[in-house]
């Protein structure tokens, strides 16, 4: 937990080894534990949801119930096809193609290995009267359709060919939480995403994964697809494709906007200058500060935090001086 003298951040306790600990900040504290860590750490030291914490026991440092809300993430499905010519999954089903895709990454850095887990991909409009791309497409030359138990699935092909076609929705309406259930700091939080509470974002998924099988039926990647195997050929209808798309979605991990930055400590967590709203001596700098979630990839982005947040840190310092 972060140490406050009054409103003031002055240090933080840890656990290690089994022992308890303080490391006590020279000027300030900077908290960079992303999305979901960042506001489990600042609500386990008391700012947070009021209510929330006093029935937790902890006391109550700076109430302010944007801590943990408003989260949003990218939500992604694919679309998988059996092929008539040999994907990864041919190269890297059995053992000894495992083996030989490690030589040669360690020898020559080529190989399977080497490459994206999207080896093509792209943005797209789900209907021509968008403004701008509300899509990105996955490209990948393998498919896991069939996991070993207890494995997980991308480390063993499906035993024949494949290839996935798949999306995520690049500016989701709907937003999510990150909320503690314990004061102890070792217990998971319960995420909340809330994918798809809303109409809109429905109706987007549903017109783009309709748009897959219009890709896969172009040429020249028509005649290279034997059969699709999921969701199937037999999945239709709207309210079908819908089930299949709330049942078989899942996050592709671009967590952000938990300690939102904006002007008014009312809707956010954070100031211009990643300053936590009513307190002093405490920043937060990581992807969680995001006021929106941005319509791609989220890691650039939080690097550019970083970057952009040490900039500030020194900027401020040496004006304090």
């Amino acid at each position: 937990r972060v140490l406050f003298d009054g409103t003031r951040a002055i240090g933080v306790e840890y656990r290690q080894g089994g022992a308890l600990k303080k490391a006590m900040a020279g000027r300030e504290v900077i908290l960079a534990g992303g999305a979901i860590n960042t506001p489990q750490l600042l609500q386990l030291s008391g700012v947070g949801p009021g209510a929330l914490l006093q029935r937790l026991g902890i006391g109550v440092v700076l109430d302010n119930p944007q801590v943990g809300a408003r989260m949003q993430d990218h939500h992604g499905i694919n679309y998988t096809w059996r092929m008539r010519v040999p994907t990864l999954n041919d190269a890297l089903r059995p053992w000894w193609g495992k083996l030989m895709a490690g030589l040669q990454y360690i020898l020559t850095r080529h190989g399977p290995l080497s490459l994206s887990v999207n080896q093509g991909g792209g943005f797209f409009r789900s209907d021509p009267s968008q403004p701008r791309p509300n899509m990105q497409l996955y490209m990948q030359a393998f498919s896991t359709l069939i996991p070993k138990a207890g494995e997980r699935p991308l480390l063993t092909p499906d035993p024949f060919s494949g290839l996935s076609l798949g999306l995520s929705n690049c500016r989701p309406a709907s937003t999510g939480e990150v909320m503690i259930t314990s004061s102890d700091p070792v217990a998971h939080p319960r995420i909340r995403f809330n994918a798809y509470a809303t109409g809109s974002d429905i109706a987007e998924m549903l017109a783009a994964v309709k748009y897959l099988r219009v890709i896969a039926a172009q040429e020249p990647l028509a005649r290279l697809m034997a059969e699709e195997l999921r969701p199937g050929p037999q999945v239709t209808r709207d309210e079908d494709l819908i089930d299949d798309i709330r049942q078989r979605s899942g996050t592709v991990y671009h967590q952000s906007c938990t300690c939102r930055m904006g002007p008014d400590p009312a809707t956010s967590v954070v100031d211009a200058r990643l300053r936590v709203h009513g307190l002093e001596g405490l920043r937060v700098c990581d992807a969680s500060v995001f006021p929106n979630l941005i319509a791609g990839n989220t890691n650039a982005p939080a690097m550019m935090v970083g970057w952009r947040g040490a900039g500030i840190i020194l900027q401020d310092a040496a004006h304090s001086v």
